[in-house]
């Protein structure tokens, strides 16, 4: 039925849009399994998409599967319209059924169960890719859905939110994001090359073009090669053939021109011009750019495989130059390029150099001499130790005529020389080698020489250098000695140069110091008796400084290396009479030691020695100062360079006199000499009970007159001082000793706080007062002294006879305490002297202990071992004396008690005696003759340990004296091995 005003149109039944929605049913679950092939959609249905549609209302293949409709409009009979037919016009269906769309007043489909309108259309979210769980929830590429999931198809791998084939997928080869290489693809999970390449490092590569894999993985073609059917082979571009013609000079530019090649030697190349040269002859072709107007670069290639055979980039220059041997016929490439991009116009010089030869020549004696030539065309013959390989030399041999130091220079050359000097022959030792000479690229060598002695010069070049050279030959004159006169009319004065000089070294041997530098030499005439002192402060360098008399080569008058220490300056003072001449010599300390130099010259009047004559008169005391005087004697304690004063006195009688300087104003040194300002030095003493003032002790006969010598312990150490000089009239000093008569075991107790010093011991370290006793043996054997029960820290010293007797022991510390014990062997009637001395300037009460021992185990009464071997005894030293002192070789100040032995040997050879399995550490020593004889072997530690052993060689009945002893103090149980040597 039709009614006007209204489109007629194709109206389905409930029961046909539930069958069609059943028939989308099917197809959406057959294309979801992926075989949409095998499925036909009912009748007035379409396959889109992977889902069974009506194209006739669904907007998204409205009238065909690519027909979508705008938003916004439906799809009604396959067309897409603007606006809802229902919409003010009611509705022509008498029944009251509602179009698709418009049920439910929703504007939704009418769709059959388990379906859910979507865009038009009634789909199953559960397998439509495009609605997935939800419409327009569209799944990715390649993607189904399944239980309303995107998922990718079976075999397929998500990858970087889409699916991908892990065997074929070469994005995705045998895992995610594995990506096979250039000219790769994935083949069952795995990058492999395409057909024609090969796997090399990693890369896909044709092994039949790639340079650097060339017929095989790394086998690189070299530079001016390609890579053709898998060999290297030489590809050269434009090159002109020069032939074989030599010498030849090839004249071009490199603007504009090519690159060809890398050239080794340069790191950033430029442009090349590329010329064939043929080799006519066996022999070294020379190729340089001498001339051209840039900085080149030259390389010598070989033709058939561009090998290089020489490059190289400066030759000391701009210009370049490669030295090449060739076979006759060989052709080579001759490239030149230039450094670092440098163009320009360029001279190639060809030619072939003449076979090596040494020597090409004479140098006659007659000097000096010069000898002109040009190493470029001659060969190499000959490597000089400080030069280059590959370099041609000239070589000359040259005689002294006479004994001479000759000098050997190649100013004059046109390159950078290296000079060697060899002996006799072109094969000769080395006698010297230079390559530039004070910074210059000249060279230059001197060599002392004997009359006739042959040597061979050769002239060679620096990094591969050559051409036109002068070699020049003269002799070496010394300056004369003396040189120069210093002036004798102006004091104080200064002279100033230099012994630095070319070629000059030490003539003169200085009687102190090295002096082994070069030297210049001064003669000076005294105007007048004085003292003179020259000295070479503000000097650059390490001087020695000595003054000869008369000649350069007379006596020597003084000598100083350095005036003080850490100062490398010298100074030498000396008393001239007037008119006496002498040469001053400025030398340097080592034969490296030399420069500019300064040498001053003062002159000061010297006045009488002794100054003052103090008579006889006890006491007393006189005053003055030093602050004027002048510095001429040198007191042998304390500094030197102080300024001085003199005096003599004579003893009035015999006795013990103190003289000191207290009361002065500045740190003095006083010495006492015997009879005359040059009479040797009785006493001297810098710093007296621990003040910076003086004071000696003098034992002095009747009528003796000594020269008193006030003097500073350093130059700056001047002024007033205070001299005073007195009797000491107690006992105990050395002429005055306490007599102790020959009675033993006796205790004598006394001070020696008011007593002088009269004695340094020869132990510990004493400027204290002592108290003098004297003491004889009433018979032979091993007597003990000792101070134990003293107030304070004690020296203790044995004299033979007198105070300037040898000393027969001394005691500081015993046993780590702070007194002193001595042990000394004596003979009947031998008398000596007990020294109570203080350690440092301690003084106090003492008590001095004198006895005799009489037990066994002393140099007296030594223990008769025999002949028993091997032999072991035991026993202590505990309670010992101190009999036997061991040499010094072997451990130093030891006052340890010890035992002694003899041991007569029973057969000739060898012995070792030991102390293993001693408790303490121990000392051995070994005698001929008692413990004064000589010493045969001495041990302190025998192999790391703490015990000693000796071996030695001894003969059949041999007697020798062994003395165990201990380290230091050290004491206690022994055990005495004896054996024969294994």
């Amino acid at each position: 039925m039709s009614q006007p005003g209204l489109r007629s149109r194709f109206e389905l039944s409930f029961t046909a849009l539930w069958l069609t929605a059943a028939a989308l049913l099917v197809c959406s679950a057959s294309c979801a399994r992926g075989d949409s092939s095998s499925i036909a959609c009912d009748d007035g249905l379409a396959m889109c998409g992977g889902a069974c549609v009506d194209t006739q209302v669904d907007p998204d293949h409205c009238g065909g599967c690519d027909g979508g409709c705008a938003s916004g409009q439906r799809c009604e009979a396959g067309e897409c319209v603007g606006e809802d037919k229902g919409n003010g016009g009611g509705s022509g269906d008498d029944d009251g059924a509602e179009a698709p769309g418009e049920a439910g007043g929703t504007g939704g489909a009418l769709c059959a169960p388990g379906l859910e309108p979507c865009s038009g259309g009634c789909v199953d979210l559960d397998i439509n890719p495009h609605h997935c769980g939800g419409c327009g929830q569209e799944c990715p590429a390649g993607q189904l859905c399944e239980g309303g999931a995107c998922r990718c198809d079976v075999g397929l791998a998500e990858c970087g939110g889409g699916c991908a084939d892990l065997k074929k997928d070469p994005l995705h080869c045998g895992g995610c994001d594995v990506r096979c290489g250039l000219n790769a693809t994935c083949v069952d999970g795995e990058c492999a090359c395409n057909e024609g390449l090969t796997d090399c490092g990693g890369k896909c590569v044709d092994l039949a073009s790639h340079p650097q894999h060339c017929g095989a993985c790394g086998a690189a073609c070299g530079g001016g090669l390609v890579c053709q059917a898998g060999t290297c082979a030489c590809i050269v571009g434009e090159h002109e053939d020069i032939g074989s013609t030599i010498p030849q000079i090839v004249t071009g530019t490199t603007l504009g021109a090519d690159t060809y090649f890398g050239l080794d030697c340069v790191a950033a190349g430029s442009t090349e011009v590329v010329y064939k040269f043929t080799a006519e002859e066996a022999g070294t072709y020379r190729f340089d750019t001498a001339g051209s107007s840039y900085d080149t670069a030259i390389a010598v290639l070989d033709r058939a495989v561009c090998g290089e055979l020489a490059c190289n980039d400066d030759r000391g220059g701009p210009e370049a130059a490669a030295s090449v041997v060739l076979d006759g016929g060989r052709e080579v490439l001759v490239v030149v390029s230039g450094y670092n991009g440098a163009q320009g116009d360029f001279v190639l010089y060809i030619d072939r150099a003449a076979p090596p030869v040494c020597p090409v020549g004479t140098i006659a004696p007659t000097l000096p001499q010069s000898v002109l030539g040009d190493t470029w065309i001659l060969g190499d013959a000959l490597v000089p130790s400080c030069g280059s390989l590959d370099t041609p030399d000239a070589s000359y041999t040259f005689t002294a005529p006479h004994a001479g130091r000759f000098i050997f220079d190649t100013a004059g050359s046109s390159f950078d020389t290296v000079l060697e000097l060899r002996s006799g022959t072109c094969t000769g030792s080395m006698i010297a080698c230079n390559n530039n000479n004070a910074s210059e690229k000249t060279s230059r060598v001197v060599a002392n020489l004997t009359a006739g002695e042959t040597v061979v010069a050769i002239v060679d070049g620096a990094d591969g250098e050559y051409g036109p050279f002068t070699l020049n030959v003269s002799e070496y004159v010394p300056p004369p000695c003396p040189e120069l006169v210093l002036d004798a009319t102006t004091f104080p004065q200064r002279a100033t140069g230099t012994t630095a000089i070319a070629d000059r070294e030490s003539a003169l041997s200085a009687p102190c110091g090295s002096g082994a530098g070069p030297e210049v030499t001064y003669a000076f005439t005294a105007p007048a008796d004085a003292l003179y002192t020259f000295d070479t402060v503000g000097s650059g360098f390490d001087t020695v400084l000595h003054i000869h008399d008369g000649t350069c080569r007379g006596p020597s008058l003084g000598c100083n290396d350095d005036v003080a220490t850490g100062v490398l300056q010298s100074q030498v003072k000396v008393l001239l009479d007037e008119g006496q001449t002498v040469v001053v010599v400025v030398d340097g300390y080592s034969s490296a030691a030399s420069g500019a130099y300064t040498l001053n010259v003062s002159q000061a009047f010297v006045p009488p020695c002794p100054l003052i004559d103090l008579g006889t008169t006890v006491p007393q005391t006189v005053t003055g100062t030093t602050a004027e005087a002048v510095d001429i004697l040198r007191p042998t304690c304390g500094g030197a360079g102080g300024r001085e004063t003199t005096y003599s006195f004579t003893a009035p009688a015999d006795g013990t006199y103190l003289i000191d300087t207290f009361g002065s104003s500045f740190n003095t040194t006083l010495s006492a000499l015997n009879g005359t300002c040059g009479g040797p030095t009785i006493a001297c003493n810098a710093d007296a009970a621990g003040t910076q003032q003086s004071q000696l002790t003098l034992d002095l006969e009747e009528g003796q007159t000594i020269i008193l010598l006030i003097d500073g312990e350093s130059a700056s150490a001047s002024g007033d001082f205070t001299l005073n000089i007195e009797r000491f009239d107690g006992g105990g000093t050395c002429s005055t000793p306490i007599d102790l008569g020959s009675s033993y075991p006796q205790v004598v107790t006394g001070s020696t706080v008011e007593q002088p010093g009269s004695v340094t011991p020869s132990c510990g370290s004493s400027t204290a007062p002592d108290m003098i006793y004297s003491f004889t043996a009433p018979e032979n054997g091993t007597y003990i002294f000792n101070t134990f029960g003293s107030s304070f820290d004690t020296v203790l010293q044995i004299l033979n006879g007198s105070c300037r007797g040898s000393s027969l022991g001394c005691n500081d510390d015993f046993s780590g305490g702070r007194q002193s014990r001595v042990s000394a062997e004596l003979v009947a009637d031998q008398t000596v002297f007990i020294v109570v001395d203080g350690r440092g300037t301690s003084a106090g009460d003492y008590v001095l202990q004198v006895d005799r021992f009489t037990g066994p185990g002393t140099c007296s009464t030594a223990i008769d071992l025999g002949s028993e071997l091997p032999l072991t005894r035991t026993g202590t030293t505990s309670g010992q004396p101190n009999s036997a002192t061991p040499g010094s070789g072997c451990t130093p100040n030891s006052s340890a008690a010890d035992m002694v032995f003899t041991y007569t040997a029973p057969v000739d050879g060898d012995y070792v005696i030991d102390t293993i399995g001693s408790s303490y550490d121990t000392v051995l020593h070994v005698h001929s003759d008692g413990c004064g004889g000589e010493t045969l072997k001495c041990n302190d530690d025998w192999a790391g340990s703490s015990r000693s052993r000796v071996t030695l060689t001894l003969n059949a009945g041999e007697v020798i004296t062994v003395v165990v002893d201990g380290y230091d103090t050290s004491s206690g149980s022994f055990t005495l091995n004896i054996t024969r040597a294994p």
